[in-house]
């Protein structure tokens, strides 16, 4: 055989053990960084949900009141106009023209139906 002048070099292959220790410690310090962001964002996630559901409760509580406050208005505004319309009645009762010719009478007053006019508005 002929020798060639090249020197050969001689090198120990590493044990598959060495490799496979070595793929496992890289992933799990991927996924410990996967875990810490995922962790965070979870975390801001919850957080933000928290704050609007907040949100939504308190304007839940405000709109609840102010429908309070809209019942309490229109229970005042219908007792307002019944009180109103009692006194409409009240006063056409007392400027009916059979109690105003009673006071007449008792004063002494009469009425000549020649000199009387209507006016409307």
């Amino acid at each position: 055989m002929a020798q060639s002048t090249a020197r050969q070099i001689f090198t120990e292959p590493a044990s598959p053990e060495v490799h496979k220790t070595r793929e496992k410690a890289e992933r799990q310090s991927k996924q410990a960084t996967y875990l810490k962001t995922e962790k965070i964002m979870v975390v801001l996630i919850a957080a933000w949900i928290s704050v609007l559901a907040c949100f939504v409760i308190a304007s839940t509580i405000n709109l609840n009141s102010a429908q309070v406050e809209l019942q309490k208005v229109n229970t005042s505004i219908t007792a307002i106009q019944s009180k109103n319309a009692n006194t409409k009645q009240e006063v056409g009762e007392l400027t009916s023209r059979s109690r105003l010719d009673a006071f007449a009478k008792k004063a002494g007053l009469s009425m000549k139906e020649q000199n009387t006019r209507n006016v409307s508005k």
